[in-house]
């Protein structure tokens, strides 16, 4: 083989190894600002930056890591784009607590200008899923679409330039790659209606207003359960009983893991490769454990807001 021949196998040969699959333990940075209602009644959907909500639902969650899931209706931070009710406000909120308390009230989908936004990641229902956020940029699909199975995502934001707080904790249990020109199809029997109508629609539509290539790639990652665990991980959200924690609400917990962790990230996201799935999953538990010395609970599962049927 020539110098060009070998160099040309060497190019070949790192673009694919860039491609495959790899684990990782991602600390994943969005919005971190609160939505504020925007008429008496609550929220319209959004169609301006991505925020946190306050959220009420109805769910199940687990008080200990040993501990079996118990239902009751539960309060959290996270990402829901459809128009919510307004359940609360709360006029002294606690240091970096919420203002508002809200509960989802979701509607279809429809054509918008400007257009409505998604929600991703999205925890209601089954499975929690990821499938959109930072998945391409100006070169094309970035390493967020190249997770393992066992890969664990914090989903969460910087807060003060000092502390990161989280809002989701992301296990991914299986995936399936889509575009836009056959996500109706591939998803169709994945996932239930109410996600084609609070994410794929909506960022389906506002990629043909902007133009975009329907041939691009995203990767829907399907969430592990404590029902069916990747390496005894599960995903979740930090969460209270509505009973314990309406009154006053909570401010999203503070995650530390020095090297693992950058704790004045404010954008982007922190990769950490790593080849041993039981590394994976000791930062895991180490992440379950810090939101249950903050007093916080587990949350496995929120009820999925459901569609009126026609």
């Amino acid at each position: 083989m020539g110098r060009f021949g070998f160099i040309l196998f060497l190019l070949l040969a790192l673009g694919a190894g860039a491609q495959e699959d790899r684990l990782r333990f991602v600390q994943f940075i969005h919005p971190g600002a609160e939505h504020e209602p925007d008429m008496e009644a609550g929220r319209s959907w959004n169609v301006e930056a991505h925020r946190r909500k306050f959220l009420q639902q109805p769910g199940r969650y687990l008080a200990a890591l040993d501990a079996k899931p118990s239902a009751a209706s539960l309060i959290f931070w996270g990402e829901y784009e459809p128009p919510t009710r307004l359940v609360k406000t709360y006029a002294k909120p606690v240091p970096d607590g919420p203002r508002y308390l809200f509960a989802p009230v979701p509607v279809p989908f429809h054509p918008n200008d400007p257009p409505l936004m998604n929600t991703d990641p999205f925890v209601f229902g089954e499975h929690f899923f990821y499938g959109i956020c930072k998945q391409n940029n100006k070169r094309g699909p970035t390493a967020l679409q190249r997770l393992a199975r066992g890969s664990v995502i914090l989903f969460g934001s910087g807060l003060h330039r000092s502390q990161f707080v989280v809002d989701t904790v992301f296990v991914v249990a299986d995936y399936i790659d889509w575009n836009l020109s056959n996500y109706r199809e591939k998803l169709k029997d994945v996932v239930p209606p109410e996600y084609f109508h609070a994410t794929l629609e909506p960022i389906a539509y506002e990629m043909k207003v902007r133009d975009l290539s329907p041939s691009q790639t995203f990767r829907l990652y399907i969430g592990a359960t404590v029902e069916q665990p990747v390496d005894g991980m599960f995903s979740f959200f930090p969460c209270r009983t509505a009973k314990d924690g309406k009154a006053k609400g909570f401010a999203r917990p503070v995650l530390r893991r020095p090297g693992i962790i950058t704790d004045s990230l404010t954008q982007g996201q922190r990769m950490n490769p790593t080849k041993e799935a039981a590394t994976v999953r000791a930062l895991w538990a180490d992440a379950a454990n810090q939101v249950l010395a903050q007093g916080l609970c587990l949350g496995v599962h929120a009820d999925l807001p459901k569609l009126d049927q026609p």
